[in-house]
């Protein structure tokens, strides 16, 4: 009898041993399955959040927002868009004959105005930088010192992205 009992208590151990392993097995397969799903994942997401950019040289996109107020009479140096999923970020540079304070204090005013959030600025003499938030656009004005001629002041640099 006793016998009879060391064998089924052996039988016992080896099935709880053998349950043990199984479930190790598939903890470890799990696991290796989900890390390979993730950075399969986020592979795919890299590759599909690389914005598409178009160029509009020295035009202003025909999208981009006409309330914000541009220089009159100073050409475009460059105008792009990129497209991400879910936004798009419209950009515009063009020299200015007003100073890096100036253009800073007219897109001051303006944001403030129009009931831009400013949650971030920064103000020099040489470089100013403003950054807004309003329904689902961000906008960035910065603003650097050009003294590549007496009538070129500065450059002015402002991107919307529309969500």
């Amino acid at each position: 009898m006793l016998e009879r009992k060391n064998t089924i208590d052996i039988l016992i151990g080896v099935m709880a041993l053998a349950a043990i392993i199984i479930m190790v097995s598939a903890f470890y397969a799990y696991k290796d399955s989900n890390i390979t799903s993730q950075a399969s994942s986020e592979g795919s997401a890299t590759i599909s959040q690389e914005p598409a950019k178009t160029d509009f040289g020295t035009d202003v996109p025909a999208n981009f927002p006409t309330d914000i107020p541009l220089e009159k009479g100073v050409p475009v140096e460059q105008s792009y868009s990129l497209n991400y999923v879910g936004q798009k970020q419209l950009t515009i540079v063009f020299l200015s004959a007003k100073t890096v304070k100036e253009n800073y204090a007219l897109y001051a005013d303006f944001l403030a105005k129009e009931g831009w959030t400013v949650s971030n600025t920064y103000e020099s003499s040489k470089l100013s930088s403003l950054y807004g938030t309003k329904e689902s656009n961000d906008m960035n004005v910065t603003i650097s010192e050009k003294s590549s001629s007496a009538s070129v002041k500065s450059q002015v640099s402002i991107s919307v992205l529309k969500r």
